[in-house]
């Protein structure tokens, strides 16, 4: 199994994943780029409390079909213990697979905003532009 997300974010592009997981009031508290920088690293100091698994399914789904993070990152999430429910409970793979399949088929996410995001994440990668 993969050792971690295999992604590389600049500060930037950190900074606009933070916007994206706290406008789409995905963990509590919000996150900031330092926090994602530690979550992608596989090297929190504490879990995150997930309040929204279909959105942080979604956006973890897009962000793998751009190729910003492993396919299997279901797996991975599970294997480093980085995401809790709001009862503390781990939220493992197999949580995570009901959410994403729930977020896929769902209406009342906003897919078209999250997509917007990642995509903007993935120009700065690309062009090293500035956000």
């Amino acid at each position: 199994m993969a050792a971690g997300f295999n992604s590389r974010f600049t500060p930037k592009q950190l900074k606009a994943l933070a916007e994206l997981f706290n406008n789409q009031r995905v963990f509590q508290p919000e996150v900031d780029a330092d926090t994602l920088a530690a979550l992608f690293a596989c090297r929190l100091k504490a879990p995150l409390v997930v309040r929204n698994a279909r959105t942080l399914c979604y956006i973890f789904n897009f962000m793998s079909k751009e190729l910003l993070v492993t396919p299997i990152w279901q797996a991975v999430a599970e294997q480093t213990k980085c995401f809790i429910s709001l009862k503390g409970k781990p939220i493992c793979r197999n949580t995570l697979s009901s959410a994403n399949y729930c977020a896929a088929n769902s209406d009342i996410i906003d897919g078209w905003t999250i997509e917007e995001y990642i995509r903007r994440v993935k120009y700065l990668l690309i062009n090293k532009s500035t956000y």
